[in-house]
């Protein structure tokens, strides 16, 4: 599905991202993780075309309209939480179906400006969802969400993403989002790959800077 080889891309003087070589397999669910700075955000906008390597090869086996990408912050048009998820909407989607599945019934009239941060993520999650898309790319999509909404959109994430055979790619820092939706981790640290592996792996990472990351997660 998502194929890295040789890849560099300089953003500074101070920064190089540099990937030697990635395959994440069709319907993987990656969890990106890593210190703020490390390369998270930057890997998700190549594989978006957001931005393109310096060098190196990046091959996606999914056309530009099958792949959704939601940076953080993501953006909010003016009008309705209903308004916004409905640009959204492609390949078959439904609107009823999407609102409902992402708990936005009750706040379907609400104005855009008048959503708390939880609420505009889960909007905006909504609005991916509604694409149907072969390939999601997500930068901290539950990071405003309360406990309850992040375990149940965690939970949507995964169904959606069985139902429909989505790979998805999710940078997050957030230990219980990456053990409850990946099924692969891969920890970044200075703009490279320190460790990708299954999720069940995290008790004991191959890596050392992996064991010391893990360690200031304290979850096992």
């Amino acid at each position: 599905m998502i194929y890295l080889n040789g890849v560099r891309k300089r953003l500074s003087d101070e920064f190089t991202l540099s990937v030697g070589e990635l395959h994440i397999e069709k319907g993987e669910r990656v969890a990106l993780i890593g210190p703020n700075g490390s390369g998270k955000s930057t890997l998700l906008r190549l594989i978006a075309r957001i931005i393109a390597p310096d060098d190196g090869t990046v091959r996606i086996g999914a056309d530009k309209d099958e792949v959704g990408y939601e940076p953080q912050n993501a953006y909010s048009f003016r009008g309705t939480v209903e308004s916004n998820v409905r640009l959204g909407l492609k390949n078959g989607a439904d609107i009823e179906s999407v609102l409902s599945l992402c708990g936005l019934d009750g706040i379907r009239s609400k104005k855009t400006n008048e959503l708390s941060g939880g609420e505009k993520q889960r909007m905006c999650l909504a609005r991916m969802l509604a694409g149907n898309y072969k390939l999601l790319l997500l930068d901290e999509p539950l990071s405003a969400a309360d406990i309850e909404n992040s375990s149940a959109m965690s939970d949507v994430l995964i169904k959606e993403c069985e139902r429909a055979g989505t790979t998805l790619l999710m940078a997050t820092h957030l230990p219980s989002q990456a053990l409850r939706i990946a099924t692969k981790v891969l920890i970044m640290n200075n703009g490279e790959i320190s460790e990708y592996s299954d999720v069940s792996d995290l008790k004991s990472p191959g890596s050392e800077f992996g064991q010391k990351f893990i360690e200031q997660w304290r979850i096992f």
